[in-house]
């Protein structure tokens, strides 16, 4: 057991979610909010809901605040489950690259307003899904790659290409992927 298994547990289903949503966006970002719940020092992060942002380029994506309440508050409607909540945030980046500062800072000052850890997830480019966990604005505890990112095994760099050139088609990519939530 590596560092980030030690604080982070991520469904498959959200590795997959967070692929299908960055594929159907490429060439632009898109990210939302992760929910989940903590357990014995970990964060578990059992759903990822996509939160379009209009303005994504390339190298940009916000989350904004209210159209991300609407979304935690129609899923935790609709589940009905008592312990899942907001864990963290994550989000797609098309050009080479994984957690920027900015990344770091927007995760890191949101953890400011919880006594718990929050997760962040960053779709790179390779396909590969880079974690951070942070306790608060100066202390992140752990960074790296979740085990069942989609990038990761045989034939992956190959997938990662083929889903990025079929992005042009957000339904291919909501059909093969009942759990994306795109609005």
């Amino acid at each position: 057991m590596n560092d980030l298994d030690q604080v982070l547990r991520v469904a498959v289903e959200v590795a997959s979610t967070i692929a299908a949503a960055a594929a159907a966006a490429h060439p632009r970002e898109t990210g939302g909010i992760l929910l989940g719940w903590w357990l014995e020092g970990r964060v578990i992060v059992h759903l990822a809901v996509e939160v379009p942002d209009p303005d994504a380029t390339q190298a940009s994506w916000v989350r904004d605040y209210d159209t991300a309440q609407v979304a935690l508050r129609k899923i935790l409607g609709d589940l009905g489950h008592p312990w899942l909540g907001y864990v963290g945030d994550w989000h797609s980046h098309p050009a080479a690259g994984g957690v920027s500062g900015q990344d770091l800072k927007s995760i890191q000052d949101a953890a400011d307003q919880y006594d718990q850890p929050l997760a962040l997830l960053v779709h790179r480019a390779d396909c590969l899904i880079e974690a951070v966990v942070t306790e608060s604005a100066n202390r992140p505890l752990v960074r790296g790659l979740i085990p069942d990112s989609p990038g990761r095994g045989r034939d992956a760099d190959r997938e990662c290409r083929l889903g990025h050139q079929f992005s042009g088609s957000p339904s291919a990519a909501s059909e093969s992927n009942p759990a994306l939530h795109r609005r």
